[in-house]
């Protein structure tokens, strides 16, 4: 809800609401097999009323791993991409480009002329929960996108907006070479191994780290970093790292209690997941092995992650925290697809979607 609030000699309208979005790739240049393992392709997003879509633009950047910026433009109130009903929100320097991707921008009506997406900002636009946006980038390659409004809370809570809070399916190449799609496997922990860059990705994590939070983050992180290293994998290095940024997102007091029995509590907690107890997967390591060589208690290593469950949730079917290559991967992909084949309503618009 918007407030008045005092600034010098002037009361000003501020706008504290927090929305919660679901970002989904609907089309782009995606390779079949690429489809085929991720059939659902979602991150959620979190941002403040009084920040601006190009602020939202950045955050699904960064939410699927892009590198390279191109022209973008976000759609309000349409049934479908292009829908001439909807109202464009466009760079500033599509106003003044030629009409090859953005015909009508400057057609010599003023009204007509798009909001810019600098200065638009979430709360201006409207939106209600079950509301729909679509979201253009690349006007060459044609990445399409449909955001829902999953949630509008009244008042934002601490910490660094707009934020990263769950994803489903893997981040798709911005670029996709077409002459070797068919000689592409698909081998999951090749891929991790290959696009897995500790430094980078330390670097993004730390951005989304409130900023009093980061000191304890860096320095969690690297006893789980050298843990992994030597006893487990990349996969479980990666996926502690993130778990530990989004315990720092949701304001556990991480820096209370010593530091191993926090980085204890997420290596148990992901392990579970990913069935790191169990001999016939690999790696495989017993609870009470991890406690020992993380030097806490195995009492100590279930406090924690009880803990860390009620502000994460993490199961053997929860996508974010499971290993690449992970079997269940399999049977979660496959019953995704029979959930949506019996409920093709659910999540989607249908015109958004063909």
């Amino acid at each position: 809800m918007a407030k008045l609030k005092r600034t010098g000699y002037q009361w000003v309208r501020t706008d504290n609401r927090l929305f919660t979005l679901d970002v989904l790739i609907l089309e782009g240049p995606l390779t079949e097999a690429f489809v085929q393992a991720n059939p659902i392709m979602c991150r959620t997003i979190q941002i403040r009323a009084d920040q601006t879509l190009e602020d939202l633009h950045h955050a699904i950047f960064d939410a699927f791993d892009r590198e390279d910026e191109h022209w973008y433009e976000f759609q309000v109130g349409g049934d479908a991409p292009q829908d001439p009903k909807a109202k464009r929100y466009v760079l500033p320097a599509a106003l003044h480009a030629n009409d090859t991707f953005s015909p009508g921008l400057l057609d010599g009506d003023p009204q007509s002329t798009p909001p810019q997406t600098i200065h638009a900002t979430i709360g201006s636009l409207g939106l209600q929960v079950k509301d729909i946006i679509g979201y253009w980038f690349d006007f060459g390659d044609d990445w399409w996108h449909q955001i829902n409004v999953v949630a509008i809370e009244d008042k934002a809570g601490k910490g660094k907006y707009p934020r990263i809070t769950n994803r489903i399916g893997a981040s798709p190449p911005q670029y996709v070479d077409w002459d070797e799609e068919d000689d592409l496997e698909l081998d999951d922990d090749e891929m991790d191994a290959e696009d897995y860059d500790p430094s980078a990705h330390l670097k993004k994590l730390k951005a989304q780290v409130p900023d009093h939070c980061v000191e304890r983050f860096v320095e969690l992180v690297q006893l789980t970093d050298t843990f992994c290293d030597k006893h487990l994998n990349a996969g479980y290095q990666m996926h502690s790292r993130e778990m530990l940024a989004e315990l720092c997102l949701q304001d556990v007091p991480l820096h209370k209690g010593k530091p191993q029995s926090w980085t204890a509590g997420v290596v148990y907690v992901i392990g579970q997941a990913n069935f790191l107890g169990d001999p016939s997967f690999e790696p495989y390591m017993k609870s009470e092995d991890l406690a020992k060589q993380m030097g806490v208690s195995i009492a100590t290593v279930h406090a924690k992650a009880a803990i860390i469950r009620k502000v994460v949730e993490i199961s053997p079917l929860e996508p974010r925290w499971l290993m690449n290559g992970h079997p269940t991967m399999q049977v979660m992909q496959g019953l995704v697809g029979q959930f949506l084949a019996a409920h093709p309503e659910l999540g989607n618009n249908e015109a958004w979607d063909e």
